[in-house]
């Protein structure tokens, strides 16, 4: 694929858990190690501006973590994310990555952005590590009541990214309390029927693995995990609050020489249940490249997430999810 000559990425430095000193520092740090036709633009209160050289975009608002998102959006037109969001619906920008209020950020992105011919709701994506590959596990939380027709659009979605992602005929699981065909709610089991359809369908681009259990989504067997927002949320908090009592415990309990003849196991491990070394989560389904950062980001974790944003615009994603997805209505 033809490379851009340009990628710009907005950067909402306001209204996470985080400082807004803290993300800008993070984005001044990794400005010079991207590609010189990468360029970040900040995205912030005026009074930040002189702290980077970074171009810059001064927003007079924030939208806080505990403000109503309906309300906030309404009320705060001049805020950082609702400015990225104009300039990405404008062209200004390739990619626009925040840690900000989820709710808010959904929902104007739907307003703002509109979406793509065919699909119903915008789905958040997330990537977790397992035994062998990173899964799509989406939603996972922009919809926590989903009929059996949005899983199937999610399903669709996330095949779409693990094939920009360089993964011939993504498989797709459906978290599920058991594994038999007639397990789980009623719209649980209607996404499976159409699911088994499609995946057998000429040209289909995805094969589908049936239910999967939570247990068993970290054995790598699936590429793409399909759950509504509500119970996918559950899953990647308490994935996330496992791992790190997992690190804490080592953390704790290998020390001295221990420690040192563990180096390298230590370090493989870290490296696969450290959150950071992942991306933020990728709202899918409207017509441009957002990036949801925890509001907590660390920054290196808000260093993935714009990586993220920058591969995405790089490869044509919106371009390969729009050729991909089934255009009707299931």
């Amino acid at each position: 694929m033809q490379r851009r000559p340009e990628i710009r990425v907005g950067i909402d430095i306001m209204g996470s858990d985080s400082s807004p000193e803290l993300l800008l520092q993070a984005a001044n740090a990794l400005a010079p190690t991207l590609p010189s036709s990468v360029k970040l633009v900040a995205i912030g209160h005026p009074r930040l501006q002189p702290t980077t050289r970074l171009p810059y975009q001064s927003a007079s608002e924030t939208i806080e973590m505990d403000d109503s998102p309906l309300s906030a959006i309404r009320r705060k037109k001049d805020s950082s994310l609702c400015v990225g969001l104009r300039m990405l619906r404008e062209k200004e920008l390739d990619a626009f990555v925040s840690a900000g209020n989820t709710g808010a950020l959904v929902s104007y992105a739907k307003m703002s952005l509109s979406m793509l011919p065919g699909i119903m709701r915008p789905a958040l994506l997330a990537l977790l590590p397992t035994k062998k590959k990173p899964v799509a596990v989406l939603d996972v939380g922009a919809n926590l009541q989903c009929k059996s027709g949005h899983l199937i659009q999610f399903a669709q979605i996330g095949a779409a990214y693990q094939l920009a992602r360089g993964i011939k005929t993504p498989s797709v699981g459906l978290l599920n309390i058991g594994s038999e065909a007639l397990k789980g709610t009623s719209e649980l089991r209607g996404a499976y029927h159409e699911l088994s359809r499609l995946s057998q369908e000429r040209g289909a681009f995805f094969s589908f693995a049936g239910n999967i259990e939570g247990k068993s989504v970290f054995d790598g067997n699936v590429d793409v995990l399909v759950t509504d927002g509500f119970s996918g949320n559950v899953f990647l908090k308490t994935a996330e609050g496992l791992a790190n009592l997992i690190l804490d415990r080592i953390n704790e309990n290998f020390s001295g020489e221990e420690a040192l003849h563990m180096r390298g196991h230590l370090q493989d491990l870290q490296r696969h249940l450290h959150y950071a070394e992942y991306p933020g989560a990728l709202l899918c389904g409207v017509k441009g490249i957002v990036i949801k950062c925890h509001g907590y980001s660390s920054p290196e974790a808000f260093s993935s997430g714009i990586c993220e944003a920058v591969r995405l615009a790089d490869e044509g994603f919106i371009q390969i999810l729009q050729d991909k997805l089934v255009k009707k209505k299931p």
